[in-house]
């Protein structure tokens, strides 16, 4: 057994990376994915590679199953138990609104219903968790019988101060797995033990929702994959760029809410470090959506902020990716103004862009293209599927309307639309973060990410695109590079004026032993590497930031040159420090990270092939029609130079070269391209 294999199932493509560890092969396919039965599409890209099952002996899966499970309200019914009068805090929210006047705006609903999906217990914990009231039996009691009348999937349990002293919860956690096994139970303190009430009720809620359909798929995953002979254990991808077992994914499936953009953002930082470049903006763009991320320094950005629909967050350590509806599938449509839109829709896999010839008739981005005539239907996916540009034509003609404008001018707006969608996306990140892309390259990957790249680069005057080798698989390529990682957060209350660094240095002691002991449950058996930050602010603000620290016991010096660092972060964001005021610590995190081997960058190169270019009349907005060299990119050698206009054609991706861009190829096999 030699085969390594990284699996990424979007909403329209399942994409397969695989590792041979005796011939240092690497190589990757491609299909649509089979959303109702899922193991169908591991066969169908084991098979597209004659990849023997048996021989598979790591295999690491990401999966937007989670993501569109929150995003479709498509998760089980869910029971919420809180502190009797604090019922209403996920329906209260926050005092933000998207738009300040928009009387009509109407805020976004909880996965749950106040009537009858709420329970109030009597148990109260003070603000520094001492207990003012313990658990009542009887009510526990009385609890447990409504909750059996109620026809509930899942549990979700939030008290207040839980985050200080999680006993109550614990507690009640093990009564309802002696009493109600059949219902899975998310407890506030071990999916969000943060000290803002409404963010940890929600991602509570988040988690115990998508138990169910997480739990469901895993199995029959997991099932799907017995029947296939592979002898590989299931890991699967996390948010915060690390993997977990398949078990530790049915207990806490909320950490696998952004497993498969995280997974492209291990690999680019890969490939940046490959390629000494430290300032990169990332653009995953597949069929159905389009994630951006950033790297400063060579290091990605971390969060503990994702925000399902305004107003509705999940508070979980991940990796700072911003997702949008702009995919390939993204479909075109006039709103009530005559306007023309594109996205957030998505024709997704079925049944997909109406050039796919498989049921589908909305114009979508993929279609559009195809009008330009820049994607080359004979070497879509290797030929193995046929695009009709007569369908294509056909529907993107319908948003034309009473329009004089020409088809191509119509299918121009829409890939163009699209491009404003995604640069408005990674100015949100970059610009409104402080950091000027002009500073950046932007490195893009998807299927459909390398065919606008350059056209997004202009946009945002970013000199550099990046195309890394198998682009439309790179988030597959990622699982084969991360690492095991578990993040603990320890919340409790602290001033620069009062500090008790012992009592920091026992707080960092229990997070690290509970991080360890998930890691080894994980089956890591190597050295465990540390990572630790404090989350500070200045008292009365609102808003904290990470501060990293050395790991070790924590000394007097050490916890003032983090107060030193902060206030230089504070300056870097806002333009000023107060060196002065009382600085407040929020919380503190752990990291554990389990070191993976990986394989070499180096053979990361396809095979060359010998073909040679074509030519063919492509749509350029400035120029019209012209004649455009049509090359497959594994016929390019290392540091060949090619101009544009050209268009690069493999098996997952479509790379488009503008009048004016010119690329060379890296020894890495990545393509760098000055925007002209």
């Amino acid at each position: 057994m030699a085969i390594r294999a990284g699996v990424d199932t979007g909403g329209t493509f399942t994409d397969l990376v695989v590792f041979d560890s005796e011939s240092n092969e690497i190589r990757s396919s491609k299909c649509l994915s089979t959303h109702k039965i899922p193991i169908d599409a591991f066969r169908n890209t084991f098979g597209q590679l004659s990849i023997e099952p048996k021989s598979v002996s790591d295999l690491v899966h990401g999966t937007t199953i989670a993501t569109n499970a929150l995003i479709e309200r498509k998760g089980g019914s869910v029971a919420y138990v809180t502190t009797a009068g604090f019922e209403d805090v996920p329906f209260i929210q926050r005092t933000t609104r998207p738009e300040l006047y928009n009387l009509a705006w109407k805020k976004s609903l909880p996965m749950i219903d106040r009537r009858s999906d709420c329970y109030g217990l009597s148990e109260r914990l003070l603000y520094d968790g001492s207990v003012l009231r313990g658990l009542n039996d009887e009510e526990i009691r009385v609890l447990i019988s409504e909750l059996r009348a109620g026809e509930y999937d899942a549990i979700a349990v939030c008290f207040l101060f839980s985050f200080l002293n999680p006993s109550h919860e614990v507690k009640l956690k093990k009564r309802f797995e002696e009493d109600i096994p059949e219902l899975p139970c998310s407890i506030s303190s071990e999916v969000a033990p943060i000290w803002r009430e409404y963010d940890r009720a929600s991602s509570t809620i988040a988690d115990a929702f998508i138990k169910p359909v997480v739990s469901n798929y895993v199995r029959q995953l997991k099932s799907g994959l017995s029947e296939l002979d592979v002898p590989a254990t299931l890991m699967v991808m996390k948010s915060n760029g690390g993997m977990m077992s398949s078990s530790s994914c049915e207990a806490a499936p909320i950490q696998s809410l952004m497993s498969g953009p995280a997974g492209g953002m291990i690999a680019c930082q890969a490939i940046a470090d490959a390629l000494d470049v430290k300032k990169v903006l990332t653009m995953d763009m597949g069929g159905t959506s389009c994630d951006v991320g950033i790297i400063v320094n060579g290091e990605q950005k971390l969060t503990t902020q994702y925000e399902i629909e305004f107003g509705l967050t999940v508070s979980i350590p991940m990796i700072d990716i911003r997702t949008i509806g702009a995919g390939g599938g993204s479909i075109a449509w006039i709103d009530n103004g005559g306007f023309l839109q594109v996205g957030p829709l998505s024709a997704g896999a079925d049944p997909g862009p109406a050039c796919y010839n498989l049921g589908g008739h909305v114009p979508t981005v993929t279609d559009a293209n195809l009008v330009l005539n820049r994607l080359i239907p004979e070497f879509f996916l290797n030929g193995e599927m046929l695009l009709s540009k007569d369908l294509a034509r056909k529907a993107v003609a319908t948003v034309s309307g009473s329009d004089e404008s020409s088809l191509e001018e119509i299918a121009t707006s829409i890939t163009q639309i699209s491009e404003d969608n995604m640069a408005n996306a990674i100015r949100m990140i970059s610009v409104v973060e402080g950091h000027d892309p002009r500073e950046f390259s932007l490195m893009s990957f998807g299927g459909a990410g390398p065919l606008h790249a350059t056209a997004i680069a202009r946009k945002l005057s970013i000199p550099k695109v990046i195309i890394p080798v198998v682009p439309g698989n790179t988030s597959a390529l990622g699982f084969l590079l991360a690492d095991l990682r578990i993040d603990k957060i320890r919340t409790f209350p602290m001033r620069s004026d009062s500090l008790d660094v012992g009592r920091i240095n026992q707080q960092f002691k229990d997070a690290e032993v509970s991080a360890a002991k998930e890691l080894r449950a994980d089956q890591y058996r190597g050295t465990i590497f540390w990572v630790n930050v404090i989350k500070m602010r200045y008292a009365g603000q609102n808003h904290e930031y990470d501060v990293p620290i050395p790991y070790g016991p924590l000394t007097d010096d050490v916890l003032h040159a983090a107060f030193d660092s902060f206030h230089q972060r504070h300056e870097a964001l806002y333009g000023y420090q107060l060196p002065d005021a009382i600085i407040e610590i929020i919380s503190l995190s752990t990291t554990a990270v389990g070191r993976t081997d990986k394989p070499p960058m180096e053979y990361l190169c396809p095979e060359k092939t010998g073909s040679k270019a074509q030519e063919q009349s492509v749509y350029f907005p400035e120029t019209g029609y012209i004649d455009t060299k049509i090359i497959e990119r594994q016929s390019i050698d290392t540091g060949e130079r090619i101009s544009g206009p050209a268009v690069l054609v493999e098996h997952g991706s479509t790379t488009l070269l503008g009048p004016g861009d010119r690329m060379v190829v890296d020894r890495s096999g990545s393509l760098i391209i000055e925007v002209g």
